[in-house]
């Protein structure tokens, strides 16, 4: 199949900026795209690269519905690829074999989604796989919490991180490093209320890696890697998401990725979160997102990422697409909070302003402007939905579609 032919590409998840940058790369390279959400104001419904935009069911709500509105668009539009970006991925993946009997759909099956996602059993396959791994322990109520604070672990003493096991944007991950005590920790840890392990929703308990955060995004196909993005993590919002990229040239990285990918025999969009460690050099694995992240951002259209996700079949064994520009990329709203809250020191606000004026805003573009004034419903969605539910804003954001190992 000619990578030059024009398809009929759904996109979902049009809340995210990577679905705005890749609903505009398609649209450069000649493809038209549609695009299917589940609210009501996302940062793709008046871009000038959607065709049309369809408001559908609810994912984690009304699943049933939700596939069935993919499907009738399918049909409607006359769609050949199905392009997910955010966590509905899983949802789809519950109706993979209605949707795949329809047109190509970019995700990998619902099992292999659910171990690669939960970070307990992503932990466990990186070490089947012969990886170096943080040590890790799971537990699943009260009592088993307590059987972890009560037995002595000499890897604790390097502090530790507690998170569910279903999680994203860093909610709920609790950060005990090395600055208290093993005995101090863990009577901070007894009397906390946070921790609401289940059954259906474990947490785990990982050994604190002092190290430099990196991010990878990649797109493979068939256990093979056809597209790599690498960045360091250096300015997020709230201790949650990068807000920040710049491509990291980063060959051990690379070939872990690539190892790994063929070791899982996976095909999709995959990142991964790692800790280099300052004492020995070791990348550890922290978690994976099967699904696409912000490394997208790295890309430009020259570097044909567009033909590694919807053609990887066309490209050569040996063909690994990767950023080949310089230039940085940002979320400038979030970056500009960063930088007016977090930086103390004349020295980092420089090295701030330095990074944040040299950097691309990843939503504004001068001949796509509306998605930028998009933001703004956008964000008062989110506000009126954390109040009403008790949660952050950024658990709102993916209210209605955030998968925490359901069937």
């Amino acid at each position: 199949m000619s990578t030059n032919t024009g398809m009929n590409i759904l996109l979902t998840g049009g809340r995210a900026p990577v679905a705005l940058e890749l609903a505009r790369m398609l649209a450069k390279a000649g493809h038209r795209v549609d695009l299917a959400e589940s609210i009501t104001h996302h940062l793709c419904r008046k871009s000038k690269a959607i065709a049309q935009s369809f408001l559908v069911p609810k994912p984690n709500q009304e699943p049933d519905a939700y596939i069935s509105a993919l499907s009738r668009i399918i049909g409607q539009r006359n769609i050949q690829v199905l392009l997910p970006t955010c966590e509905e991925i899983f949802w789809i993946a519950r109706g993979l074999t209605k949707l795949q009997s329809l047109c190509k759909v970019i995700s990998a099956p619902l099992e292999q989604l659910r171990r690669l996602h939960s970070k307990w059993e992503f932990i466990r396959r990186a070490e089947a796989f012969g990886f170096a791994i943080p040590q890790t322990q799971i537990f699943h109520n009260t009592k088993e919490w307590a059987n972890v604070c009560n037995v002595e672990h000499s890897w604790l003493e390097a502090g530790f991180v507690l998170k569910p096991v279903f999680s994203r944007f860093g909610a709920n991950v609790q950060l005990f490093g090395p600055d208290c005590s093993v005995a101090d920790r863990l009577r901070r840890l007894q009397t906390n209320h946070g921790i609401t392990a289940t059954s259906g929703q474990p947490w785990i308990i990982q050994r604190y890696i002092k190290g430099r955060p990196l991010c990878t995004y990649s797109v493979a196909w068939e256990g093979v890697v056809a597209a790599h993005s690498a960045y360091e993590v250096e300015y997020t919002a709230n201790q949650g998401a990068c807000v920040y990229y710049k491509q990291l040239q980063h060959s051990q990285a690379l070939s872990w990725v690539q190892s790994f990918v063929q070791k899982e025999h996976f095909s999709g969009q995959i990142a991964f979160d790692f800790v280099e460690s300052y004492e020995d050099g070791i990348l550890y694995p922290i978690e994976c997102n099967p699904r696409a992240t912000s490394g997208v951002h790295l890309f430009s259209q020259e570097d044909k990422l567009v033909e590694a996700l919807i053609h990887p079949e066309d490209l050569s064994q040996h063909a690994c697409r990767q950023p080949q520009t310089n230039q940085a990329a940002m979320l400038s709203i979030p970056m500009l909070a960063y930088g007016l809250n977090k930086e103390r020191t004349w020295a980092a606000i420089c090295h701030w302003w330095a990074q944040f004026v040299s950097a691309r805003d990843v939503i504004w573009q001068v001949r796509d402007p509306l998605p930028f004034l998009e933001q703004i419903p956008l964000m008062l969605d989110a506000w009126r939905l954390s109040h009403t539910q008790a949660i952050s804003i950024t658990a709102a954001m993916t209210y209605d579609i955030e998968w925490n190992g359901e069937a």
